[in-house]
């Protein structure tokens, strides 16, 4: 089979993992590597040939400003653009040159050529790729007739593909639920109390039913707080997570961390844990929001996230490729010393901002750096925060 996805990066060595670096190497299998550098690759071609299907193909290849570009499109067009061009243009697939993006020659953008290399390597798991093909065939109305992303990602059509995304099974999801738990599992408590935020599809549910149950942990939880703010991730818990979770002491509430929790009926110093993935990073007002879950722990307790993680602020990944046409993901309250731009966060700016809303202690699983120095595709990391 022809070599279509180029060096494969080779996993961290286990000295970088920490202390729990041989439950965290069984991430770095071969199918899961081939994946990862797939999904990069995809996505890179999944924008260039959006921006094709757009009509701009003439204009990339006369070379652009983001500015130019974004002449009479909504007003909402800027954010998505202002990440897909450079993250074109650092995969190659533009010429960067000060503020202009040139595209030249013939790129390769076989999309059918990548699914066969991983179908061969890492098969069954193609549903990142399927969601990132939905999101550009329904994505164009955001551009062209300035339609809300979050109506057009989140429709009946896609529901399907973002079940198929956030669940175990996926190689290129697991890892989030995975360095979590590990995180979560630490000093868990007898009688335990715990909420997951964002609790969406409830992988990370079935994922504390299934391991404590082998490992013989699951009955130190009393309470597990499953909380979302969509109405239709909460029905379908409701209706099929005890079934997929046996022996979790599972209960329900909808829950927006925008809110203050008190008036939700959070009761203050009432929870052992918080865990949320990959959601926090959306919070509104960061601070006030962490400052808010802080005031719910009990004394000793943890804020547990899982969480992508950028080795820059500048860097691009390419899983941001999925939120920036969600508001909740651009349209947050900024701050120059740990949130200065939307999107997700460098382990530096979550110590920041946990450390100012008051947490005492902040522990990584695995510890960043230099891990994500020597390997700066490792983009996803679980921190927990103490009282």
């Amino acid at each position: 089979m022809p070599l279509r996805l180029g060096p494969i990066e080779a996993p961290p060595a286990l000295d970088l993992l920490g202390p729990l670096g041989p439950e965290i190497a069984r991430l770095f299998t071969r199918p899961f590597l081939v994946l990862h550098r797939a999904s990069g690759l995809y996505t890179a071609r999944t924008c260039l040939l959006l921006l094709m299907d757009l009509g701009w193909e003439a204009r990339l290849r006369g070379g652009t400003t983001l500015d130019a570009l974004c002449e009479g499109l909504p007003a909402q067009a800027r954010k998505p653009l202002a990440w897909m061009l450079p993250f074109l243009a650092s995969e190659g697939l533009l010429q960067r040159a000060g503020e202009r993006f040139v595209l030249t020659g013939e790129p390769d953008l076989d999309l059918a050529g990548l699914r066969e290399q991983v179908e061969a390597e890492a098969p069954g798991h193609g549903s990142n790729f399927d969601l990132l093909d939905g999101v550009r065939s329904h994505i164009q109305p955001f551009f062209t007739e300035g339609k809300s992303g979050d109506s057009l990602l989140f429709d009946l059509a896609l529901f399907p593909l973002w079940l198929a995304y956030f669940r175990n099974g996926n190689l290129g999801y697991f890892p989030n639920n995975w360095l979590t738990l590990l995180a979560l599992r630490e000093g868990l408590p007898e009688g335990a109390r715990i909420l997951e935020l964002g609790a969406g599809a409830g992988s990370f549910a079935q994922l504390v039913a299934q391991t404590g149950a082998e490992a013989g942990w699951l009955d130190r939880i009393a309470d597990y707080r499953f909380t979302d703010v969509a109405p239709t991730f909460l029905r379908r818990a409701q209706r099929d997570l005890k079934s997929a979770a046996p022996g979790l002491p599972v209960s329900f509430q909808a829950l927006d961390m925008n809110r203050p929790l008190g008036d939700q009926g959070i009761e203050a110093a009432s929870l052992d844990a918080i865990v949320g993935i990959n959601v926090l990073h959306v919070a509104q007002d960061l601070e006030a929001t962490l400052r808010d879950l802080r005031g719910r722990l009990k004394p000793g307790g943890r804020l547990v996230l899982g969480e992508c993680l950028k080795p820059t602020l500048d860097a691009p990944l390419y899983l941001e490729f999925f939120f920036s046409f969600i508001k909740s993901f651009t349209e947050v309250k900024l701050d120059p010393r740990w949130r200065p731009r939307h999107g997700f966060l460098t382990p530096e700016a979550w110590r920041e901002a946990l450390g100012h809303a008051g947490f005492s202690r902040i522990e990584y699983i695995p510890p960043p750096r230099p891990l994500m120095d020597q390997h700066p595709s490792f983009t996803v990391g679980a921190m927990s925060a103490f009282t």
